[in-house]
């Protein structure tokens, strides 16, 4: 029986997709099968997954029409033969024992899911602007009866589908795919969303197992589209329905109002002329949009607010504040002008 089926949703990744594949065939553990699904690439991507593919068995290669990394994934999950599913982006890079450590405290665990940690290098114009790793909670067990006591290190585990393993039998019974709607960001978000709408049971792992490479000339979400805000606008409504289904929207308010200023700073930081081409007009245009979302009608009165300031931090009070009162003038203005200071520094790991 096949262990684990890792997923890789490949498209015109010729210069990277080797080295991907190689730091998952040099991992300790080896009971897997190495899903490349080429999605349409047009240059020789696909020929490098069928001359991999030919030296060694594990690795099955499908090859397909452009759909997009969506029903990408979902071509793998419906072809997946492994107890659990890893997933892996085509220039991305599986860290030493990924898939041994967190199979282990799958099966030890009778886990619907394993979260781990990951590394994150960003890299403009082929230089390295920074490298970072998320460690925000601790190694624990969580059933799903202790959701709600745990969600806040849960939720800290991020959103990138990369960073986990999960039970292919909880993924099935609960018919858990990708949105295919979803082409320019947020399909992992609205995922994670899913599953954790099902009461799953989560290990937590804080190591760091998974190095995302974020290549800004080579990432679809990182293209301005309006696309990417309606995909964003809908993983919120989802996340709110999230709460309400765990009865946590009186108790953990302080993490709702952060998540949301954070998802703020996130859509103006998307708009800025700067990357995206569009006019100072255009730019507000969309976070009045961004404002239409469910999720911000009937906003918190100011005093509301500074009560929740103790717990939620200043800057994401008044982010949400802002916002909620239109204000998108005077927010981009402090958003933009925070984001443009010299102070990014590129952290070296041994």
């Amino acid at each position: 029986m096949v262990r684990i089926s890792i997923i890789i949703p490949v498209y015109n990744s010729e210069e990277y997709i080797e080295n991907t594949v190689n730091s998952i065939l040099k991992q300790s553990f080896d009971n897997f099968e190495l899903l490349l699904i080429n999605d349409g690439s047009t240059d020789a991507s696909g020929c490098i997954c069928d001359k991999l593919s030919a030296n060694d068995s594990r690795i099955k290669v499908i090859h397909k029409k452009n759909e997009g990394i969506c029903a990408t994934r979902n071509k793998g999950l419906e072809l997946a033969q492994g107890k659990y599913i890893a997933f892996c982006d085509n220039d991305d890079l599986f860290m030493d024992n990924l898939l041994s450590d967190n199979y282990y405290l799958a099966e030890k665990y009778n886990a619907d899911v394993v979260r781990f940690s990951r590394r994150r290098t960003d890299i403009y114009n082929g230089k390295i602007i920074s490298v970072r790793e998320t460690r925000g909670f601790n190694n624990r067990f969580v059933p799903n009866d202790k959701f709600v006591e745990y969600f806040k290190e849960i939720n800290s585990a991020g959103e990138g589908v990369w960073a986990g393993i999960y039970k292919k039998e909880f993924l099935d019974r609960h018919a858990i795919r990708f949105d295919e709607n979803m082409k320019y960001g947020y399909e992992d978000l609205n995922y994670i969303i899913q599953i954790y709408m099902n009461h799953p049971s989560v290990v937590l792992n804080n190591k760091v197992y998974y190095h995302w490479i974020m290549r800004t000339e080579h990432s679809t979400s990182a293209k301005t589209n309006i696309n990417n805000i309606q995909s964003l606008m809908l993983c919120l409504e989802a996340k709110k329905q999230l709460y309400e289904e765990y009865k946590m929207e009186n108790t953990k308010v302080d993490l709702w109002i952060q998540e949301l200023s954070a998802r703020i700073c996130q859509v103006i930081k998307y708009v800025d002329p700067r990357k995206s081409n569009m006019t100072l007009k255009e730019c507000l245009n969309i976070l009045e949009y961004f404002g239409t979302c469910d999720v911000f009608q009937g906003s918190y009165k100011l005093i509301e607010i500074l009560k929740m300031t103790k717990r939620t931090g200043v800057n994401a009070s008044l982010v949400y504040f802002l916002f909620t009162k239109r204000m998108y003038w005077l927010l981009y203005l402090l958003v933009v002008f925070k984001s443009r200071l010299p102070h990014r520094k590129v952290f070296r790991y041994n």
